[in-house]
């Protein structure tokens, strides 16, 4: 198959996934939790097989301990997802938050200059900010969206961005 069919159907697969993630954020939401405490699951359960059957690794303890701590916050992911869906969704808004204060700090380190981008890092960090402290100050609601949103975004960016790939292949073969 050709790269350029390849790309395409990836392209198609993805936009679909964007578009059911946002119908469906809160689903997709949760999956996206559940795949969180599957992961810290395995990578917990790895790491404490290798820390207890190779007795040459050095920094065994470590390992173990921060092992165990992965294998603990998977089972409490899975055990309590919509907490951990809440947990995650702030999570994101501090890191909206502190992105959006970044990017108004350096504007203000701009405003000397006449380039017209200063107001576009402007808006964008005052956009992240608000979506920050919509996120910190109202978390159950914005838990029932915001990551499923996040990806559904995701997925139609990248989605268009295959396709856009796939097309262009498709004029060089």
């Amino acid at each position: 198959m050709k790269g350029s069919t390849v790309a395409l159907i990836a392209g198609v697969l993805a936009l679909l996934g964007g578009i059911v993630a946002l119908l469906f954020p809160l689903p997709v939401g949760l999956a996206i939790t559940t795949f969180a405490g599957v992961s810290f699951v395995v990578s917990g359960a790895f790491g404490l097989f290798a820390a207890f059957s190779d007795k040459n690794l050095s920094r065994r303890g470590w390992i173990a301990g921060f092992s165990a701590l992965q294998l603990l916050l998977g089972v409490m992911i899975l055990a309590q997802p919509l907490a951990a869906l809440v947990s995650l969704t702030l999570i994101v808004g501090a890191l909206f938050f502190a992105s959006g204060i970044w990017r108004l700090v350096l504007a203000w380190g701009l405003r000397g200059s006449k380039d017209v981008s200063l107001w576009a890092v402007a808006l964008s960090g005052l956009l992240s900010l608000g979506l920050g402290l919509y996120t910190l100050f109202f978390p159950f609601d914005a838990s029932a969206v915001l990551l499923g949103t996040l990806l559904a975004v995701e997925l139609l960016s990248v989605g268009a961005g295959l396709i856009a790939l796939g097309l262009a292949l498709r004029k060089t073969q």
